[in-house]
């Protein structure tokens, strides 16, 4: 076979075909190295050629008015589609070219949450090798198992868009007892992929109310254990298993039941990027822009009016 020919068999069964590096390697009897080569060499040398189609525009005004009123933020607000879905659509696929982009620079660990949002975001990304980056869960799962949007779902779901290695932490989101969570820290597996979520370049995030945390069961019924001693009616939402006020406060800060990094440790990641596609989430919004909780944010036109329309009551 010419090295033309395997070129473009490789690419053939890696795009087209979906097989794994695994797969490629024992098919061809090559390295992994030499397949992300011969995949870099195809798109260079014309065999392969990546389109992608710019479907969304950007509100580059309301941009430049939210930055003015929350400095250190990146926003990307998406123009409004024809309907709620068109937008929603827009808005991942917007989401995903953000990402992908951050991926690609100087990138080695990227930690991922869970939800609806970030399981629309990771849908649209497009595949391509990546394997020097590595995908970790950074905090416990959310035990919505009645969802595609599980948390060990996801992190296996984007690291296999990109043939990358991925660290699953196979625990719940809330340990109530301290003990036991303090003796889970101790766990090899669980340590070691907290050691490598200590080190994140980006983070996925969506942005979650009180009604996303009463939509699991077990969350709901348990509530004051949970957030012991917690005034619920001051929380304007949850992000990273925590809750925080309409100025961006965390709660919880001193009596934290979440398994995973420190709140801390997650505000030292670079780039905390949170796609917010429910129009019912305003005050959270407000909240983690005046906590800086995040450093960039991809959101729709009517939720940037509504943000700005909020500021100005």
């Amino acid at each position: 076979m010419s090295h033309e020919k395997l070129l473009s068999a490789i690419s053939e069964d890696y795009y087209l075909n979906k097989l794994s590096f695994g797969e490629i390697s024992k098919k061809y009897d090559i390295s992994r190295y030499l397949i992300n080569k011969y995949l870099n060499d195809a798109i260079k040398g014309g065999i392969v050629k990546i389109e992608i189609a710019t479907v969304t525009k950007r509100n580059t005004q309301l941009e430049t008015m939210l930055s003015d009123k929350f400095k250190g933020i990146h926003f990307f607000v998406i123009c409004d589609g024809s309907n709620d879905i068109a937008t929603s659509k827009e808005l991942s696929q917007s989401a995903a070219l953000v990402v992908e982009k951050m991926f690609k620079n100087n990138c080695s660990v990227v930690g991922t949450s869970w939800g609806e949002a970030i399981y629309s975001l990771v849908d649209s990304l497009h595949s391509f090798p990546l394997e020097s980056v590595k995908f970790t869960q950074f905090m416990g799962e959310n035990m919505k198992y009645n969802s595609t949007a599980g948390s060990m779902r996801m992190v296996e779901k984007i690291a296999s868009k990109f043939s990358s290695e991925f660290l699953t932490l196979p625990a719940p989101l809330y340990i109530v007892d301290n003990d036991t969570r303090q003796g889970l820290y101790a766990e090899p597996s669980i340590k070691h992929t907290l050691n490598v979520a200590k080190k994140m370049d980006v983070l996925l995030t969506g942005l979650g109310t009180i009604r996303s945390l009463q939509s699991i069961p077990i969350w709901k019924e348990n509530i004051p254990l949970l957030f012991p001693g917690l005034d619920m009616t001051k929380v304007a939402g949850f992000i990273y298993g925590r809750p925080f006020d309409i100025e961006g406060n965390i709660l919880n800060s001193s009596d934290d039941k979440v398994l995973g990094i420190t709140i801390e440790e997650v505000l030292n990641t670079p780039k905390r990027v949170c796609l917010v596609r429910s129009k019912s989430k305003t005050r959270a919004i407000l909240g983690i822009l005046r906590g800086k909780l995040i450093t960039d944010i991809i959101l729709s036109e009517t939720l940037a009016y509504r943000v700005l329309a909020e500021l100005n009551l």
